[in-house]
């Protein structure tokens, strides 16, 4: 995710290790973390899959919430290889304004009402003279 992508179908089969270390294969699913609506979900699930699997060998990872962790600081940018990271994930839950946000729905709904009234008006302008 470093580097901006998210392998999209990570297993414990998909990754290799040398003396030099870790090498993740295959790679033809991958997406941009950026630009993909479903990034976020398809990286929890890869971090998920290898949780589960070496939880069977380290248990205590079986209570993480490493995906969330990595994808917050990948959203604020602070992600990098000497990020430190602990497993641990508090979410913040913020109050949504929703009278704010019909007010935007309903300017937005006005402006094209206005906007399609005055193409009927140029249109009908237009037909007649």
């Amino acid at each position: 995710l470093c580097a901006g992508i998210i392998h999209g179908d990570l297993s414990e089969y998909n990754v290799l290790v040398d003396s030099h270390g870790p090498v993740i294969i295959d790679l033809p699913q991958a997406i941009n973390a950026s630009a993909n609506n479903q990034a976020r979900q398809l990286l929890l699930r890869d971090v998920q899959n290898l949780a589960a699997y070496f939880g069977q060998f380290a248990p205590e990872l079986l209570t993480t919430d490493y995906g969330n962790e990595i994808w917050a600081l990948f959203q604020s940018g602070q992600l990098s290889q000497e990020s430190v990271l602990t497993g641990r994930f508090e979410r913040v839950e913020k109050s949504v304004d929703l009278k704010g946000v019909m007010r935007e729905i309903n300017d937005t709904l006005k402006e094209e009402e206005a906007r399609q009234l005055a193409i009927a008006i140029r249109l009908k302008r237009e037909r007649a003279g």
